[in-house]
């Protein structure tokens, strides 16, 4: 997921960034909120920058994740309860 505007980056545990929007994120998920209404840092990690949000889900969880809070036909839903399980304990982690 590429937004070309967005402005945050989620890194995924296996260094795949998703470029997306924070106010989809805060909208979506309370814990997102408060991530972003904390005093940020001078030294915060960016890419192009672009802030970075490092999360443990792989790139695969996050895709679809993602793919969830945006108003946009989902691509691909998990085709199995090993891909499942995960998505849905990221759903809950970040209360989505």
């Amino acid at each position: 997921f590429n937004a070309q505007d967005g402005d945050v980056l989620l890194q995924s545990s296996d260094l795949t960034n998703f470029r997306v929007h924070k106010s989809i994120l805060e909208i979506a998920s309370p814990l997102f909120h408060d991530i972003f209404s904390l005093p940020q840092s001078d030294d915060i990690k960016t890419v192009g920058g672009i802030p970075t949000v490092h999360l443990s889900e792989d790139a695969h969880v996050l895709d679809s994740l993602i793919t969830m809070l945006y108003p946009v036909p989902l691509a691909t839903a998990p085709e199995s309860w090993d891909k499942l399980l995960p998505l849905l304990a990221a759903a809950q982690k970040y209360d989505i």
